[in-house]
């Protein structure tokens, strides 16, 4: 393994908001994981994290300001995909997407301009 990435973007935990929109459990995350025993085990192979995408100019400020205060963040991914999106097939009138009653995330060239704007702040 060369290296770890961490999805923090993924709405892991039932009941609670997107762990990359919770910063205060994003700090306590990596810090749990910086200070663990298994970190010291994987020999400090760089560890990346995802993250979701913002659209908040302080919520870039705000993320920055965490990864920068670990400095074994070893590399970003800027955008998993925007959460709940509703995907609607016109001709048959349903949604695209089966579970969640059709929310889902949505990626590829459908966010590309997202991402890009998440790349460059």
């Amino acid at each position: 393994v060369a290296a770890v990435e961490l999805n923090l973007a993924c709405p892991n935990i039932p009941g609670k908001s997107i762990t990359a929109y919770d910063f205060e459990r994003m700090e306590e995350v990596l810090d749990a994981i910086f200070k663990s025993p298994g970190y010291t085990m994987l020999g400090k192979r760089p560890i990346g994290i995802k993250l979701a995408p913002y659209f908040d100019f302080p919520h870039f400020d705000r993320v920055a300001t965490i990864i920068n205060s670990f400095p074994g963040v070893k590399y970003v991914v800027t955008a998993n995909s925007i959460s709940n999106a509703l995907a609607v097939d016109g001709e048959n009138e349903c949604a695209v997407i089966a579970p969640k009653n059709g929310f889902g995330g949505l990626g590829g060239g459908y966010m590309k301009f997202t991402a890009l704007a998440n790349v460059k702040k």
